[in-house]
């Protein structure tokens, strides 16, 4: 014959720790419950910020870009919003010479680059005294061409008069020196300006850099 055993039967003791394991298990529910909210709103905030932050893959200058260079770039990746339409895409690497001139680090403006040099364009060397050009003057750089007449028989010097502005330097042969220690500087002109920019070397040249945000295209006035 079965004997039921009543709740009164069962030993305090074992209904204690019934009641305790109840209790813990109910509190690790509630933990992991709430680990579980946390993480799931730390991924939808995330998924949040990156869908409405768009990136756009534009073109940077890795060095000063002046007027007429040919761009040298790198591609970069930043968001940029309602601005993106301002800059050169990275889709297709730029085609011409810099029609405006951009420093190192910027962005490329989509209306920068496009500018073909004239088909009548010259290359003419001139002497230029070391002491009268840019320590560091170099192929691409834009410089304003002065000429001072030799002095009067009195001693007074001639005032310098500007024979040519915002002109490309194509290329400086430091190694190469002429008889006075003048070194030779080939600029890129216009086939106009060539008589102009000859005649001038009967005098003293000076070469003046113009600086990025001065600079024109063969007469195109920079903004």
């Amino acid at each position: 014959m079965a004997i039921k055993t009543s709740r009164s039967q069962v030993p305090a003791q074992e209904i204690a720790m019934m009641i305790r394991s109840k209790r813990r298990r109910l509190r690790d529910l509630r933990v992991w419950l709430g680990l579980a909210l946390i993480l799931g709103s730390m991924f939808l905030g995330a998924f949040v910020l990156s869908s409405g932050k768009q990136t756009n893959n534009v073109w940077r200058a890795t060095r000063d870009l002046a007027v007429g260079s040919i761009p040298e770039v790198e591609s970069v990746t930043l968001a940029l919003g309602d601005a993106a339409s301002t800059y050169l895409s990275a889709a297709q690497f730029p085609q011409g010479r810099m029609k405006f001139p951009v420093a190192l680090g910027g962005l490329i403006p989509v209306n920068a680059v496009g500018a073909t040099l004239p088909a009548t364009t010259r290359l003419v060397t001139i002497p230029v005294d070391p002491m009268r050009a840019p320590v560091a003057i170099t192929a691409g750089d834009v410089v304003d061409v002065w000429v001072s007449a030799p002095k009067a028989n009195d001693g007074v010097p001639s005032i310098p008069t500007l024979v040519l502005s915002n002109i490309r330097v194509a290329e400086v042969d430091r190694d190469l020196s002429g008889v006075g220690g003048e070194i030779p500087v080939v600029l890129n002109v216009v086939d106009s300006q060539t008589a102009q920019l000859i005649g001038a070397t009967r005098g003293e040249l000076s070469l003046v850099l113009v600086p990025l945000n001065s600079q024109s295209f063969y007469g195109e006035v920079v903004q």
